[in-house]
């Protein structure tokens, strides 16, 4: 009987050792001139878990078609092409979006809430958002600058309100006054433990549950998105 003792002793540690760990995302986008690149970075169990999600191509293709979005999945070692797939996001599925979180928030018992609680416990490990913006008049490029700043400071204080920033962030608009020109690199890093994530999912869950309707309404649009993440893929 003691090496059964021996094994639950070590699953047990186990579990605390995941439960301990973080998952980590990283979120980069760059556009220069008219290329953009979107890519967004999850990991967990130490690097064991880890899904990359590239878009490398962002179009807009009119207001019929809307915005063509190429999606790469690659595997962990950055080199083999998983997946690969096309979508168009026109202004139905913004106005479907819009009513799905609408539904969401009538059949959560204040989500809001839970949101708020749940961002105080992400750690924001990086933040870099550089822009080189011209237009060609000094003048108007000061002004520009002066107006991009302002976006900037709002949205960093928005983050810091509540987020945890445990890095110095590297804000920066770098005017170019001598041409027309505009380019922004956006890098965020951040980390949440494992199990702030499972017990925010049982809190979520529970307020839910609170609200008659709520928890099929979750399990229909969980169904519903990954039936389309089916199709486009």
């Amino acid at each position: 009987m003691l090496w059964v003792g021996f094994v639950l002793l070590i699953v047990i540690l186990a579990i605390i050792i995941v439960l301990l760990s973080f998952i980590r995302g990283e979120f980069y986008f760059s556009r220069v001139k008219d290329n953009d690149t979107l890519t967004v970075e999850m990991r967990a169990l130490f690097g064991l878990i880890r899904y990359r999600y590239v878009i490398p191509i962002i179009q807009f293709k009119g207001f019929t078609k809307g915005i063509l979005v190429k999606s790469e999945i690659v595997n962990k070692t950055y080199a083999k092409l998983k997946d690969e797939s096309k979508d168009h996001i026109t202004k139905d599925k913004v106005i479907q979006f819009y009513k799905e979180t609408k539904d969401l928030l009538v059949h959560t018992l204040n989500l809001y809430d839970w949101t708020k609680q749940t961002l105080a416990r992400v750690e924001c490990t990086e933040l870099k958002w550089v822009t080189r913006v011209g237009v060609g008049d000094a003048p108007e490029t000061a002004i520009t600058t002066g107006a991009i700043w302002g976006i900037k400071s709002s949205l960093l204080g928005f983050i810091m309100r509540y987020v945890q920033v445990r890095a110095t962030p590297r804000v920066d608009v770098i005017p170019q006054f001598n041409e027309k020109h505009f380019s922004t690199e956006v890098r965020v890093a951040a980390r949440i433990r494992v199990w702030h994530m499972v017990f925010a999912g049982v809190r979520l869950m529970v307020r839910a549950a609170k609200v008659k309707g709520g928890l099929r309404t979750w399990i229909q649009l969980a169904l519903k998105a990954r039936s389309r993440f089916k199709t486009a893929s």
